[in-house]
């Protein structure tokens, strides 16, 4: 295995590592780290599975690797390369490679270990790691990176109930029903249908980590770097590019109607409904399903009408619609 020194980046572009001696497993793939290094600048290229000879050759040469590496049996094997956007220094660690829900290959790992120290204090330094993947994910899987550095972030008492061994900051609050009917566990996924003016579509929202009591999202609505929290009042704040803001402003009516909704993901009883009251440019209505999360959604705009209904679902280890072997909820 070789080590590669620090290599000097000169191609711009933005992006979001102790390195392990011999081969991981992790659930179906193994994976073994080949080749680390350091950039002065924030590397060129994003975290990606590498398929072919091409897109290797592509990456070794914007990051400027000139070592060989070690073969690789392409179409049985892979190379996973991780950059990191965060200028610490250090190394990167891979934790694990699986299947998640919806068929994706989750590839999850730390950064800023120790290991190779900035050139220079203030300077920062953004470390890659090349690891070979045995075997190859099937062509037209998706492979999602997922940076879990929030575990040394997350202080107990923030989260949301990810995880079991943290409190739930919503459980001693005078307003619980918000949380009930928004879940926002890590690994949590919807599946909906989109019908617009412009056709039909689908769209899927899985939350993939959680940072400082915040659930991020892959997507949501097609929406990259989202992340919600709750408040201990109930309050749902939602988080991007914009910043911080709350997800629905007071204009807005919740109610708890007696009758449900009716859904290819099941029919629900026990419903919550936010919605914007007609008359103005803009209007919409969400349904939330207790302990389902979204389950409807439908608005009116200057664009047009939308609206989004929920055919799938995995939440809290159960699946929608039910397939009668989910597992009691404890």
């Amino acid at each position: 295995m070789k080590h590669a020194a620090r290599v000097s980046a000169s191609l711009p572009v933005p992006v979001i590592l102790l390195l392990l001696i011999s081969a991981a497993i992790a659930g179906e793939f193994s994976y073994e780290p080949l080749f680390s290094g350091l950039l002065d600048k924030e590397p060129p290229i994003r975290s990606t599975l590498i398929r072919n000879g091409a897109e290797l050759e592509s990456a070794k040469e914007a990051l400027g690797i000139r070592d060989p590496l070690p073969p690789v049996d392409f179409g049985k094997e892979a190379f996973l390369l991780i950059t990191a956007g965060e200028g610490t220094g250090g190394t990167i660690d891979i934790k694990g490679v699986e299947s998640a829900a919806g068929g994706v290959v989750e590839v999850r790992y730390v950064h800023g270990l120790l290991g190779p120290p900035r050139r220079e204090e203030g300077t920062p330094s953004y470390p890659y790691l090349l690891a070979r993947l045995d075997p190859a994910p099937g062509e037209g899987i998706p492979v999602r990176f997922v940076d879990e550095n929030y575990m040394d972030r997350l202080a107990p008492g923030t989260g949301l109930g990810q995880f079991k061994e943290y409190t739930n900051v919503l459980s001693g609050g005078e307003d619980i029903s918000v949380a009930e009917f928004l879940p926002l566990d890590r690994g949590n996924t919807w599946t909906y249908t989109a019908e617009t003016d412009k056709g039909s579509s689908e769209v899927t929202n899985s939350v993939v980590s959680e940072s400082d009591g915040w659930s991020v999202f892959d997507k949501f609505f097609g929406i990259s770097g989202v992340g919600m929290k709750i408040s201990p009042g109930g309050e749902i704040y939602v988080t991007s590019k914009g910043g911080i803001k709350t997800f629905y402003n007071s204009d807005v009516v919740t109610e708890f109607p007696k009758t449900g909704v009716k859904t290819p993901a099941g029919d629900f009883g026990d419903v919550m409904v936010v919605s914007m009251p007609e008359g103005g440019e803009f209007w919409f209505k969400d349904v939330y399903a207790r302990g389902v999360g979204l389950v409807y959604h439908e608005q009116k705009s200057r664009k047009g009408r939308a609206a989004y209904t929920l055919v799938s679902a995995r939440v809290e280890g159960r699946d929608y619609p039910k397939s009668g072997k989910n597992p009691e909820k404890k």
